[in-house]
């Protein structure tokens, strides 16, 4: 929820506590971000949980500007509160927060005043999976339909979505699913393919390598990674990653190229 931002007040002890107010002066992006460009802007707002608490965690905004996705990232405090800073103004973009594994929805914001304030929330109580399912919606149709059916999806296909991770993107993935295995926890499978493990019955997840380099945990990985960090994605089943990887392919792959990679 956007509120008027002169319902928070900064202490002069402490430069980013904040406390609500039902009078208060209005406050400058300085403040705030007292090292920041102040031809830029910011946003600061409280990170809560459904039931109304309030959440430590993490918050991003990302939009696109010259042909590539741009990111910045911060923490919210054990009050909630979180301020980013260094915004470009005038730029539509997208606001999201993670908080112990989970995610509040993304949230279209456009800066057009210095500072502004943009509350978010994180479901303790919904299930991720359909909480998802209704945010990312009709994004799977037109244009961006690439980055969720593609075999290779690139930078480029990502451009329009919305903040997310990269386990999001591929839960999303027509060729891929996300099951819990007993004795393994999550696990991401091709969806045309059920691999057992020995006689026990179990299934096996596909091979997930970061800038080649083999996850051992890569759900709990891929759930820390944002798509904005991503340059490319491929998608290999048995017979492909079998051909690159030898043994090590056998069941199908997942080749993530980061940018920083």
């Amino acid at each position: 929820m956007r509120h008027k931002f002169n319902a928070l007040v900064v202490p002069s002890t402490v430069a980013l506590s904040l406390v609500v107010a039902r009078a208060a002066s209005a406050q400058s992006l300085a403040d705030f971000c007292p090292e920041a460009d102040p031809e830029t802007a910011a946003v600061v707002g409280f990170l809560y949980a459904d039931i109304g608490m309030p959440l430590s965690g993490t918050v991003a905004a990302s939009w696109v500007a010259d042909g590539s996705r741009q990111r910045i990232e911060t923490e919210a405090g054990t009050n909630g509160l979180f301020a980013l800073c260094g915004l470009p103004m005038n730029t539509e973009m997208s606001l999201r927060a993670t908080s112990a594994g989970r995610s509040s929805p993304s949230v279209v914001y456009t800066t057009e005043a210095p500072l502004a304030q943009q509350d978010l929330t994180v479901s303790l109580t919904a299930d991720q999976e359909s909480v998802a399912e209704a945010e990312i919606g009709s994004l799977s149709q037109g244009s961006r339909n690439r980055a969720f059916s593609s075999d290779i999806i690139r930078e480029e296909d990502i451009l329009e979505l919305p903040e997310m991770s990269v386990l999001d993107l591929l839960r999303r993935h027509q060729k891929l699913r996300v099951d819990r295995v007993t004795g393994q926890g999550e696990v991401i499978l091709l969806t045309d393919a059920s691999t057992s493990l020995g006689g026990g019955g179990g299934r096996q997840g596909v091979q997930v390598r970061v800038d080649e380099r083999v996850e051992r945990d890569p759900v709990n990985f891929l759930r820390s990674l944002s798509i904005d960090e991503i340059s490319r994605i491929e998608i290999l089943d048995r017979g492909e990653a079998s051909a690159r990887y030898g043994g090590d392919g056998w069941i199908g792959a997942i080749v993530i190229r980061t940018k920083s990679g």
